[in-house]
């Protein structure tokens, strides 16, 4: 029963790949019948057709089985006519298509004759429950027309919600992200006053050490700075006792300087005294000697002349 299934699924796969290929109707059919009679030995029908395609009208099935029956018994019937098979065989195959043609033919007409009553009855389904349906025609007008109107009047309601939804919405999602920012400005700003918190206590810690450090250093200084006080006003008292010293002998020293300077100045004169007489004793010798060195060559200009 699973092999009857899968090939079923099988062929109306194939039969669906089929009506994708050919658009035509009597395309179709006929290349369904060959699927069916060759590919899975099946002998097809008008019935089966037109179960398995389920196009055209109820002739359509039927026209293509006999198209396709005349062109298979026009194929065989050249086949079997060929100068090389023997006669009893080619009567034998004779026998044997027409016989299958007959069945063939008969399964053909007992299918599009079920189809035929299938679709008969059908017909007179449909026909009554078209007369049922009209007598509810005019109730449902009357009720389409009534539920029109309320339909209108709905959507226009549905509209106007929609639009008042939509404008909420919006408003919402406004407000949820602004809700969502104040929400992270505020948890930002708590970070930040954790944070300034643990820094102010840090700082402030470092301060109170900075300022015990700087108190202990400036009791140091303070200490330090009276001992270099006392220093220095000791210092200062023996510089002045120096300063002193040093006044009385720069006075000692520059009167002695006065005196000093007195007598080189008297020392000065006479040199510059002496050193007139010695430049105008010079100045006769220089003369003197430009005269003696005339005179010497003078003779010898004489004595090389002669």
């Amino acid at each position: 029963m699973n092999t009857v299934i899968i090939n079923e699924q099988q062929l109306q796969i194939e039969i669906d790949a089929l009506k994708a290929e050919f658009p035509e109707t009597k395309d179709i059919y006929r290349e369904v019948c060959v699927l069916l009679f060759f590919r899975y030995g099946i002998t097809p029908t008008a019935n089966k057709l037109y179960q398995y395609v389920r196009r055209g009208s109820m002739s359509a099935p039927a026209d293509a089985l006999n198209k396709f029956w005349l062109e298979l018994r026009e194929k065989s019937r050249i086949r079997i006519e060929r100068p090389d098979i023997p006669e009893n065989i080619s009567a034998l195959a004779g026998d044997l298509i027409a016989n299958l043609w007959n069945e063939a033919q008969k399964a053909a007409q007992a299918g599009f004759s079920n189809l035929v009553d299938n679709a008969t009855s059908e017909i007179l389904l449909f026909k009554l429950q078209a007369e049922k349906a009209n007598e509810n025609t005019e109730k449902v007008k009357a009720l389409l027309d009534q539920t029109q109107t309320e339909l209108k009047s709905t959507q226009k309601r549905l509209s106007e919600t929609d639009y008042l939804l939509s404008a909420n919405t919006n408003a919402l999602a406004k407000q949820e992200n602004a809700f969502n920012a104040l929400k992270i400005e505020r948890d930002n700003l708590s970070a930040t006053i954790i944070d300034l918190k643990a820094s102010f206590s840090t700082d402030l810690a470092n301060i109170g050490l900075a300022l015990n450090k700087a108190e202990q250093q400036y009791r140091g200084l303070e200490e330090k700075s009276l001992l270099e006080l006392d220093r220095s006003r000791q210092q200062i008292k023996k510089l002045e006792k120096e300063i002193n010293n040093l006044r009385l002998k720069s006075a000692n020293e520059q009167s002695q300087y006065t005196k000093d300077i007195a007598k080189l100045q008297t020392v000065i004169a006479g040199l510059n005294h002496k050193t007139g007489n010695l430049s105008g004793i010079l100045s006769e010798l220089k003369n003197q000697l430009k005269i003696e060195r005339r005179s010497a060559i003078s003779k010898k200009k004489l004595t090389s002349n002669k």
